[in-house]
């Protein structure tokens, strides 16, 4: 056993010193799904996937699976990359009760990056991708993780292109409350201060925000309610989201969504982008503000 162990590390240290990261980093162009749980991320991957352009880097299920409440268990994911950026020992979500919660403010601190710590860890997370690749299509990747990371894997990745999946509030707290009371996770809800709406906020809010700031013309949105309107409206939206991020147009098989599409719900997204449009103006009007600035350094106020 050691000696297999002793081989397995020799071969690693070789394919370590081997690894040309800057060159890495000038050619790879990955797509990462960000959005929030209980959002459709899972589904979106396992749909993208198809795609001849892109090798979708999972483990474990890529197929979804339910549990006896109809809710779908996470697939497609991306959880054994990178995992020393999401593993905390500071991380008292379980203590709490609080697990699937990872974007409320006692714990923002914990996952929130928006740059690498050095050229080390840029080499771990350039390495870590790339010895997880088994073709040489570009990776798609879906960590929930990396929706409050967006500035710390552009700075790694230049040509990183995301898609933003969002679910309709209403939707997703009446989902994830009913998912997360059931699913024996322990999740507690307290009636005066649910915080699942919080929650819901601060991650669509960030995303927009940062994905504004550091990848601006590089990410799509897709909002969950739409592909479940049915199979024209769904291919439309995936088709307007490989043009958005430069990828070729591919007729997807969309079977995996022909459950909600029986269901047919009236869209309830619209309110929501008003709502959450207003961060583009935002960041445009911030950098208006820095350029007027840099033109007359007098001006301060």
């Amino acid at each position: 056993m050691k000696i297999r162990q002793t081989i397995s590390r020799l071969r690693e240290w070789r394919s370590r010193r081997s690894v040309n990261v800057e060159k890495l980093r000038e050619e790879l162009s990955p797509v990462f799904i960000v959005g929030g749980n209980r959002s459709g991320t899972g589904m979106v991957s396992s749909i993208l996937s198809q795609h001849p352009e892109l090798e979708g880097i999972y483990s474990g299920e890529t197929e979804s699976t339910y549990d006896d409440e109809g809710h779908s268990h996470g697939f497609c994911e991306s959880f054994h990359l990178w995992k020393f950026l999401f593993e905390s020992g500071r991380d008292t979500r379980s203590e709490n009760a609080q697990l699937p919660f990872w974007s409320l403010p006692q714990y923002l601190a914990l996952f929130y990056r928006h740059r690498p710590k050095d050229k080390n860890e840029i080499f771990e997370i350039v390495w870590d991708l790339q010895r997880h690749r088994t073709t040489e299509r570009q990776p798609l990747i879906k960590n929930q993780y990396v929706t409050l990371m967006i500035g710390l894997f552009t700075s790694v990745f230049p040509r990183a292109r995301f898609i933003l999946i969002t679910r309709p509030w209403q939707d997703f707290i009446q989902s994830g409350i009913h998912k997360w009371t059931h699913d024996g996770g322990g999740t507690l809800f307290h009636l005066r201060h649910p915080r699942v709406g919080l929650h819901w906020h601060l991650v669509n809010l960030i995303a927009r925000y940062d994905l504004e700031t550091y990848a601006p013309g590089r990410y799509a949105e897709l909002w969950l309610d739409v592909l479940h309107q049915g199979p024209e409206a769904a291919q439309e939206a995936f088709q307007k989201a490989l043009s958005t991020i430069s990828l070729q147009p591919f007729e997807f098989d969309l079977s995996v969504l022909e459950p909600q599409w029986s269901k047919r719900k009236n869209s309830q997204s619209a309110p929501d982008r008003a709502r959450l449009d207003v961060v583009r103006a935002v960041v445009e009007f911030e950098r208006q503000v820095l350029a007027r600035m840099n033109s007359h350094p007098q001006i301060r106020s």
